[in-house]
């Protein structure tokens, strides 16, 4: 039988300067046999600001653990880069065998995360909610930096 991922969950955090009631960390949880997914807002005391409970029809909810069965299972363990605005990001998925597989960054998305946040942001507005997850937080597509011109014309002054 084939391991399965049967829970998603993204924490954006931000370490920041900041009070403790402000929101300093946001989750977002999808089980996939209950194709449901909750939304935390916490603050800095580590309490619950905000929650709420999102229903997803099921095939929407198979599409994206599909996807992320077919494109995260290569992930990288550690996005992290030295320069960053504060926040950071934290995937974890949980597997059938009970495995789980932890993922984090600050700057970038993970390879397909500009899909996976349009997967959430769609159950989103399906439901017809106001939240406004950070999800990966304020992250640039790391591939389309690397190829960019200011990229390129920074690596080369570097080399030098």
């Amino acid at each position: 039988m084939k391991d399965r991922i049967t829970c998603f969950k993204l924490n954006w955090h931000n370490w920041g300067l900041c009070c403790g009631d402000n929101v300093v960390q946001e989750e977002v949880i999808i089980y996939r046999k209950k194709n449901l997914m909750v939304f935390k807002e916490l603050n800095g005391y580590g309490v619950v600001c905000s929650c709420e409970i999102i229903y997803i029809e099921k095939d929407k909810a198979e599409q994206l653990f599909d996807f992320l069965e077919q494109h995260c299972e290569d992930w990288e363990s550690d996005y992290m880069v030295e320069v960053d605005d504060g926040s950071a990001w934290t995937v974890r998925m949980w597997y059938s065998s009970h495995k789980v597989k932890k993922i984090r960054g600050t700057a970038y998305y993970p390879p397909h995360g500009k899909k996976i946040d349009q997967f959430i942001r769609s159950f989103i507005e399906e439901n017809q909610s106001i939240i406004a997850p950070k999800l990966f937080g304020y992250c640039e597509d790391i591939n389309a930096l690397m190829d960019s011109d200011f990229y390129m014309a920074s690596s080369s002054r570097l080399s030098k």
